[in-house]
């Protein structure tokens, strides 16, 4: 049953709904802004940015005190991470000259990908690493290699697939990956970077996290989540597989793994409410688990338990078609609003 309603938003409803906007619907200075995974989406990235008012047109910060907080998971299945990641960081130091603040959470495909498992990279996205002199190569490489491909066939027949073939060929062979390991690695300037991404955030009366923090984890509170992050950091291994599996970073129950609660599963509520009362905190904001995979329907921020629970991974992807939203906070908390391009839909509103 949908209990929340959709309304178009303008400047003259927004001002009756006191959401007073910037520049024809823009989020005010003050608002929190949440969005969800972002799987190498740059260019949604930028366009959730500038329609909530975050940045302008030359991408600089214009949110004033507004926050913004990304959930993680910049990293995989897209081309853009590297530069999605770079234009986060940057946006850090600007928001903070202006009275505001960007967080960026550690997710599980950042630990997967500094950690060397690649399971999830693209073509495009080792590219994004690669000499401008490698991706320029790149077609002529490829098509030598498809009619090579081609010709590799008994005197008979028959010629196999070529597609899954050339795929094949190309991510053994595709430039940008010694890049990729070398920059993510513990002396690469965006590696030093990531490992420094805390694991959870708390501001406007909701925690951040990327998977879910069951009482366990909660007990630790938001410093020592993000120590302990430090601390395994420090002592990672080169390979992922080679963590322990109880270790923050690859425990299935831990904060960047778990997905009983945003999938409902039995006491998940009775939990939710723990975790929240350990850490003083109204609400719990996740990702990683994509809201329609949780009984949401793609493209929407899903809540759950009273709103007690809110998952914003609404599926971002490139291309015009994919969806767009993202979470607003105000009032320190007591109302959410889920943004798109197409308006705003109330999530909450406390008394």
């Amino acid at each position: 049953m949908r209990l929340l309603r959709w309304r178009r938003l303008d400047v003259r409803d927004a001002v009756k709904k006191t959401i007073r906007r910037k520049r024809g619907g823009r989020e005010p200075a003050g608002a929190l802004v949440a969005i969800g995974d972002l799987n190498g989406a740059d260019a949604v990235l930028v366009e959730i940015l500038r329609g909530t008012g975050l940045m302008d047109a030359r991408a600089r910060w214009t949110g004033g005190s507004s926050q913004l907080v990304q959930m993680g998971d910049v990293f995989n299945r897209g081309p853009g991470a590297r530069r999605a990641l770079q234009l986060l960081l940057r946006l850090q130091g600007e928001a903070r000259r202006a009275g505001g603040r960007v967080t960026v959470l550690l997710g599980n495909h950042e630990v997967m990908t500094a950690l060397r498992h690649e399971g999830y990279c693209t073509e495009d996205e080792y590219l994004s690493f690669a000499t401008r002199e490698e991706r320029k190569r790149w077609p002529a490489r490829v098509e030598r290699a498809m009619l090579r491909l081609l010709l590799d066939h008994p005197a008979q027949g028959p010629i196999l697939p070529l597609e899954p073939r050339l795929e094949a060929w190309k991510i053994s062979h595709v430039p940008g990956q010694a890049a990729l390991r070398r920059e993510l690695g513990p002396r690469g300037r965006l590696g030093q970077r990531l490992r420094r991404l805390p694991v959870a955030h708390r501001a406007m009366g909701c925690v951040f996290v990327h998977g879910g923090l069951l009482p366990q984890w909660a007990e630790l509170g938001i410093d020592g989540l993000n120590q302990y992050a430090e601390r395994e950091w420090r002592q990672a291994p080169a390979f992922m597989r080679r963590l322990p599996m109880g270790s923050l970073f690859r425990d299935p129950d831990g904060p960047l793994w778990n997905r009983a609660l945003a999938r409902g599963a039995p006491g998940a509520a009775a939990l939710v409410r723990r975790s929240l009362a350990l850490l003083d905190a109204e609400r719990m904001v996740v990702g990683h688990t994509p809201t329609h995979f949780a009984g949401g329907d793609l493209g929407e921020i899903r809540t759950r338990f009273g709103s007690r629970l809110v998952l914003v991974d609404v599926g971002l992807e490139q291309g015009p078609y994919g969806p767009r939203a993202a979470l607003v906070v105000r009032r320190g908390g007591r109302t959410g609003e889920e943004w798109t391009p197409r308006g705003a839909r109330t999530l909450w509103e406390d008394p």
